[in-house]
């Protein structure tokens, strides 16, 4: 059975730390309390380099702890 849910990250919350909440929160578990480290799957510097522009449209999906992590960033429109 497949368990969904939506984490909205605070606002300034930096990719890589909203990728640790929503896992924590997935596996019921504290974030500092977790068996997952998310350095062992995927570099956080890397993760929140991708997503620092806010101009392109990108989804970045992966696979962490047995949780499918997916974000969806829609581009900031404006003059």
């Amino acid at each position: 059975m497949t368990e969904n849910f939506r984490y909205e990250p605070n606002e300034g919350e930096s990719l890589s730390m909203a990728v640790v909440s929503a896992v924590a929160l997935a596996h019921h578990e504290g974030v500092l309390e977790q068996d997952w480290i998310i350095n062992n799957d995927i570099n956080p510097d890397a993760l929140d380099g991708l997503f620092q522009d806010g101009q392109l449209n990108m989804t970045l999906r992966f696979e962490a702890d047995t949780t499918t992590v997916e974000r969806v960033i829609e581009s900031i429109t404006g003059s």
